[in-house]
């Protein structure tokens, strides 16, 4: 019967997250808020400036679902085709096409209007195109275009709505608390980030760039009021208004002086000048509420790993996963009214936003996941299971693609993507062709055998000492002498939360799991009722008749157990396939692995996330690139989650006990390591280096070969936090290698809450670089203190 592996994980609808890319024009700002108006989740479409540097990062961020081009502008234009961000453009753009032959654009808005959400009032703003705060009501409030469908839109809005007119040089009405247009594509959703707070916005309406900071402060999940600094008189009354109600919901930060007194409320001011204007500020300090001045918006990372978009619309799915299958058909949540009339509601894209939970896979060569890398999205692109798709992109654990919501379809296809791919596409600015060799193969699979990757089997030196044992075994062992090699191989295990019963038993257990993941064989020490030969008949053959292998004679089994006279021991070898080489070669790699699962399990448990915040951690072994003038393998490449982005960490692992030539780490094996790290860092995927001995400690010349990665370090690019760390290599001998996990001499224990970077850094610490510190006629040179390090 083939092998049947299994997925879980959640399926959730939401509306697409289009990032505006637009020049600070009049022009142009006024197409971004007649677009975002019209469509679901349009309030929270961030505007970006093609000239931004770090525009890129900023997307990544906000989890931007895909780039637009606002007007043609090739700057927009060139950075709108990111990989990972684009919208394929045979189907038209994120806001349709007047060619049917392409497909649709992002869902429309205007099914909302059918059920509006309780206790909600709607308003129309109207204001005339003379005034001088027109531009800023346009993105205050939203405003429809002119196309035939913005005009049916605003006309349905306007059955439903009251109108509310603002006359030239009037005071603005306090709309806080009512759904205007702009207000209606937030319905039905919510904006959960993990940096929400309450800003005034300073804006000159005649400077497009403030009326982009205004949108995008509210787009990212603000609390915002915008503060025109020539007409703000005609804001005060709706200003004060809205901030008495913060007050009073508790929306404001407050300040905290050194000594803990609360010195009350305090709000951001945003401004390019960093000057707060007077009628402001005695508004602020008549409230009791401390301005404080600022540049720019802040946003953050979710470093909860979930989108910032959520709906009630999700599902959880449990399926099975056979060798031969190459999708998932995963049921659509239900979506929408009640009743979807293609009359009155336009078919429209929304983002399917898969989360994979956990996974057994069926067959070993694919997978459900992939990390959360943008590159990785022309994978995604290519095996597309749904039409129309405009867009794929990886998320954290799983993936998001656009799918129809029409009212008609009822499920979604999920492509299962070959693992070979991943690791070419990893490469994929690279001649280097990287292959995983058969011999990584054949280690992967004992690893699976033993419980996988994320297993703590790889370093239980009493699993190990067992196994090898046999190995030297000809005739097998009995239950009692495998029990007695675990007692004596089991070093410090099982652990600190083990209790009395848990140390005793633990040889019993460890004997006990290695039969039942099928790798110690029973045999049947027999003997033949004529010539007292030896039979060994291996319990998965067990037949009705046994030949002697002396004296060829066949006899009933019944009749063999019989004439023993006496009870005998099973005895048990190394089930077939597990050799003493592959035990050899699978110990050290499978420990080192084991040691970065314990730190991710770590640095993201399951029971502290909400479902829809997996984490990927993706294994190859024993991969082989084609450089030239010879190929050169790599005995591991693993990517993992390490805060909002995956790392990649590339590894030499020896497992020798000896210090002999072959075992040590030597310029060769830095060199290799250091260019495929210089190559993923180059294309901004951060890369660390591992180096693992199985031996107590490294030996003078490793020491030296290490340390010329040290001095100059790297730096981190994943400066998420604010903090720039050194990018050391992660450093582990075999005392690392065979610690129970709670234990305090567990890598995973070292620097948890510094990320891959912290543990990079106290491994040199403990395994490369001398401690206590070195005499002070030392220090010039020593690693610890050079100024690369920050001292």
């Amino acid at each position: 019967m083939p092998h049947t592996g299994h997925v879980n994980g959640t399926i959730g609808i939401r509306p697409v997250r289009v990032g505006m890319v637009l020049q600070p024009v009049a022009e142009a700002v006024s197409s971004a808020a007649q677009a975002s108006t019209c469509v679901w989740g349009g309030m929270h479409y961030p505007w970006l400036v093609p000239g931004d540097p770090g525009i890129l990062r900023t997307a990544e961020a906000l989890s931007i679902d895909v780039l637009h081009p606002v007007a043609q502008d090739p700057a927009a234009q060139e950075i709108s085709s990111t990989e990972g961000y684009r919208w394929d453009p045979q189907q038209g753009t994120p806001f349709g096409s007047p060619d049917r032959l392409h497909g649709p654009g992002v869902l429309p808005v205007e099914w909302l209007l059918d059920e509006p959400a309780p206790n909600r009032r709607l308003v129309l703003p109207e204001w005339n195109a003379s005034d001088p705060l027109a531009p800023l009501f346009e993105v205050w409030f939203g405003r429809y275009g002119g196309y035939p469908a913005a005009v049916d839109l605003r006309s349905r809005f306007a059955l439903v709505a009251e109108a509310h007119a603002i006359g030239v040089n009037d005071r603005v009405p306090d709309l806080d608390g009512l759904v205007t247009p702009i207000g209606l594509t937030g319905l039905d959703m919510e904006y959960d980030s993990d940096d929400c707070a309450t800003h005034i916005v300073l804006v000159d309406v005649k400077d497009p760039a403030d009326l982009i900071a205004f949108w995008t402060a509210r787009a990212v999940g603000h609390r915002v009021f915008p503060w025109p600094v020539a007409h703000s008189a005609r804001v005060f009354e709706a200003a004060e208004r809205w901030l008495r109600r913060a007050l009073v919901e508790n929306a404001l930060d407050r300040s905290v002086r050194g000594d803990g007194l609360d010195l009350g409320a305090s709000i951001t001011v945003i401004g390019r000048h960093r000057r707060i204007p007077e009628d402001l500020a005695a508004l602020l300090q008549d409230l009791s509420i401390t301005a404080v001045a600022g540049r720019t918006t802040a946003y953050a990372f979710p470093q909860r790993g979930r989108h910032p978009f959520m709906t009630s619309s999700v599902k959880e799915f449990s399926l099975p996963l056979v060798p031969e299958q190459t999708k998932l058909v995963l049921p659509m949540p239900r979506f929408g009214p009640e009743r979807w009339r293609p009359d009155r509601h336009h078919a429209g894209i929304v983002a399917a936003h898969v989360v994979i939970d956990s996974v057994t896979p069926g067959h070993p060569d694919r997978t459900p996941v992939l990390p959360n890398l943008r590159a990785f999205s022309s994978l995604l692109a290519l095996q597309s299971a749904n039409l129309p798709a405009p867009f794929h992109r990886p998320a954290r654990g799983g993936r998001v693609f656009g799918v129809v919501a029409d009212g008609v379809s009822d499920h979604v296809h999920h492509s299962l993507l070959e693992t070979a791919d991943l690791l070419r596409a990893l490469f994929s600015g690279s001649n280097w062709d990287p292959q995983q060799e058969p011999n990584g193969r054949n280690v992967a699979g004992l690893i699976r055998r033993l419980g996988g990757i994320g297993s703590s089997v790889g370093c239980e030196p009493a699993v190990w000492g067992v196994l090898h044992e046999v190995s030297k075994s000809v005739d097998g062992m009995v239950q009692s002498q495998l029990e007695g090699m675990a007692g004596k191989h089991k070093e410090r295990w099982p652990g600190p939360l083990a209790n009395s019963d848990d140390h005793r038993n633990y040889p019993k257990n460890v004997v006990l799991a290695l039969q039942r993941l099928g790798l110690l064989d029973p045999v049947a020490p027999l003997h033949c009722p004529e010539c007292r030969g030896d039979i060994k008949v291996q319990g998965i053959r067990l037949e009705p008749r046994v030949a002697c292998p002396r004296c060829h004679r066949e006899f009933p089994l019944g009749f063999v157990l019989g004439a023993a006279g006496r009870r005998f021991d099973w005895r048990f070898q190394l089930a077939d396939g597990l050799t003493k080489n592959l035990m050899t070669e699978t110990r050290p790699v499978m420990a080192a692995v084991s040691v970065l699962a314990a730190y991710h399990r770590e640095l993201f448990p399951r029971s502290m996330l909400p479902a829809s915040s997996g984490t990927t951690m993706s294994c190859h072994l024993g991969v082989r690139f084609h450089f030239k003038p010879e190929p050169r393998e790599v005995d591991l490449v693993v990517i993992l989650d390490d805060g909002p982005r995956p790392v990649v960490v590339v590894g030499e692992v020896k497992g020798g006990l000896n210090a002999q030539h072959g075992d040590l780490i030597n310029d060769d094996d830095i060199s290799l390591l250091s260019e495929i790290q210089a190559h993923l860092r180059a294309q901004g995927i951060e890369c660390f280096l591992l180096v693992a001995v199985m031996r107590e400690h490294l030996e003078p010349g490793e020491r030296d070969v290490l340390n010329k990665l040290c001095a100059p370090s790297l730096m981190t690019t994943n400066n998420t936090d604010g903090f720039v760390r050194p990018v050391l290599p992660i450093v582990l001998t075999g005392p690392d290698l065979k610690q129970p996990q709670f234990t305090d001499g567990h890598p995973h224990r070292w620097a948890c809450h510094g990320g891959l970077a912290g543990l990079a850094l106290e491994s040199c610490r403990r395994n490369l670089w001398p401690w206590p510190p070195a005499p002070a006629d030392a220090s010039a040179s020593s690693p610890l203190l050079s100024p690369a390090l920050g001292g």
